[in-house]
């Protein structure tokens, strides 16, 4: 526990931090919102999905291109036009929209909405790389941070469905933009936001196109993310073919449980593998949790503790791979790496739902869960052929 108490203890962190988590709420919260709320005013669950899905797009697009601006011109400035302009887009979506006869007005505002997310998350990791020192802390703080997220995360849904039950879905489109404007403010206005410079040196843009490892890094997290997109599919179409739809969020939760103790335990000890050993055992262990809750599928008792297991699984990989980047890019060019790896893995997730609802439809949801397992299998081998060039050091 002394890795987290010397985080906390860190000068200027727990400001930014509390930022974060509250920063975190709004991406549990929008993607639910908008689609009961693009339900509501055109009568199509269709169009609601398509404005549930243009969200997560937009916020891998506006992570990335937030994440340049970032190495270029420093947080404040960035983050807090993001959460304002996210606001602004909630506000004149729930506004505007009633009025509009035209059912694609709320997928392109959703879309508005997840591009102007504000990167709060990938600018906490980098004052981290920088404010704490190097060993078990650092490591600690990327547990703390990658716990944190998943729990504001988690927190979101369950906000969400207060505010439907008390005001509908407009207002939790509301509150949620409003929450990622006031997270916002409060990082930028924290003194390790306005005190971090980003670096003079402008070698970072090739090293984000050109390095062997970064790229491989990247090509795993995507890869990772299309299976977790299956499986996030799956699990619900499995509790439904149960006859008990309302255990697939519970489901999910329990894997969301097993990341966020998993997660705990991790940045609480002193680990002797590199990270690219662990993220590659992280990888194999979630390759086989997969394939467990594939064959637990008949059953909802069997589903609750497999799906624990590859959150248990699932935290490894997020932290060993957030720590690599302190190795595989520049310092200028890190809040880039991080919200690029990111939006690769929002990308390749958004692949997964497609792939696992085609394959839940057709085949069934525990064909569709063998596959997510199976589809482990790619970046688990990059992983292993091509962990040299994961393993640089500095």
């Amino acid at each position: 526990m002394q890795g987290y108490v010397a985080v906390l203890r860190t000068p200027g962190l727990r400001v930014p931090l509390l930022a974060t988590v509250i920063g975190a709420l709004p991406l549990g919260m929008l993607g639910l919102s908008l689609l009961l709320y693009a339900e509501e005013l055109t009568g199509s669950l269709a169009v609601g999905g398509f404005a549930a899905a243009a969200f997560g797009l937009g916020n891998a697009a506006g992570l990335s291109a937030q994440g340049r601006l970032i190495d270029r011109h420093g947080q404040s400035r960035v983050v807090s036009a993001a959460g304002v302009a996210c606001a602004a887009c909630g506000f004149f979506l729930v506004t505007v929209a009633p009025a509009v006869d035209w059912p694609g007005f709320v997928v392109v505002a959703g879309a508005g909405m997840g591009i102007s997310i504000p990167a709060t998350t990938g600018s906490m990791r980098v004052l981290l790389a920088e404010l704490v020192a190097e060993g078990t802390a650092r490591t600690a703080g990327y547990a703390l941070l990658a716990v944190l997220f998943q729990l504001a995360v988690l927190t979101g849904p369950l906000a969400t469905s207060l505010l439907l039950a008390a005001a509908g879905p407009g207002a939790a489109v509301l509150v949620g933009g409003l929450l990622a404007c006031g997270a916002a403010l409060l990082f930028a206005r924290s003194r390790a936001s306005r005190s971090w410079r980003p670096s003079p040196d402008r070698a970072g843009s090739a090293g984000v196109r050109g390095g062997t490892g970064l790229t491989v890094l990247l090509s795993i997290m995507a890869g990772a993310g299309v299976s977790a997109g299956v499986v996030a599919v799956a699990v619900p179409a499995a509790a439904l073919s149960l006859g008990s739809p309302g255990a697939g969020g519970v489901l999910l939760a329990a894997s969301a449980a097993g990341e966020i103790i998993a997660g705990l335990a991790l940045g609480a000890i002193s680990w002797r593998w590199s990270q690219a050993r662990l993220l590659l055992g992280a990888l194999a262990g979630s390759a086989v949790a997969v394939g467990l809750v594939a064959w637990a599928a008949h059953s909802l008792v069997l589903l609750f503790p497999a799906l624990f297991l590859v959150g248990v699984c699932g935290a490894p990989a997020a932290i060993a791979s957030s720590a690599l980047l302190d190795t595989l890019a520049p310092r200028s060019a890190l809040t880039r790496a991080y919200t690029l790896m990111v939006s690769v893995w929002l990308l390749g997730s958004a692949v997964g739902n497609s792939m696992g609802g085609v394959a839940a439809g057709h085949l069934g949801p525990r064909q569709a869960l063998a596959l997510g397992a199976c589809w482990l299998a790619a970046p688990l081998v990059a992983a292993a052929l091509l962990r040299r060039a994961l393993d640089v050091r500095r």
